[in-house]
This record gives structure tokens, C-alpha cells and sequence, in this order.
């Protein structure tokens, strides 16, 4: 247990906060919660590229993990935007 603990809380944090979005679109509704992952997206490239070295949860090199949140954010907000899940 030499191993920080922050990667793991990041993680876990991470995950639950994607259920939580998830399960919100039962709720509030598919669109909103995708516009929403879309946003959380966005946040975790934006974290990914501000947050130092050492402390960043990090699993590839930084350009990869921020082009693959960017796209992936871009994708979610153009679906939600576009798609009629009503």
C-alpha cells in the first residue's frame, strides 16, 4: 500500500459520477443527461490538461487522454443536440 490513493478516488469518483449522470436521465431526461456527459467530458480534458504530473490520473500520454475526452465531448454534445430522443 505504498501507492497514493488519489488515481483510485479519482477513479472511483469518476465512475460514480458517470452512473449518477446516467441513472439522472431516467429523470430529467436521455437528451440532457447526454449534453450532461458531454460536459463531464469536456471537465475531465480540461482537468487532464491544468492538473500537474505527478498528481493527474494519468493512462496514456496528456495529448491522448485530452484529444480522446475533446472528441468524445464533441461527439456527446452533436448527438445531444441533434438526435430526437423525446
Amino acid at each position: 500500500m505504498s501507492e497514493p490513493l488519489a488515481p483510485v478516488r479519482v477513479a472511483v469518483t469518476a465512475a460514480v459520477a458517470c452512473v449518477l449522470i446516467a441513472l439522472s436521465g431516467l429523470v430529467i431526461g436521455v437528451d440532457l443527461a447526454v449534453l450532461a456527459l458531454a460536459a463531464f467530458a469536456a471537465a475531465g480534458a480540461v482537468a487532464r490538461v491544468v492538473t500537474p504530473m505527478g498528481r493527474a490520473f494519468a493512462v496514456r500520454r496528456r495529448a491522448i487522454d485530452v484529444a480522446v475526452l475533446a472528441f468524445l465531448a464533441i461527439g456527446l454534445a452533436f448527438l445531444g443536440f441533434t438526435t430526437p430522443l423525446a
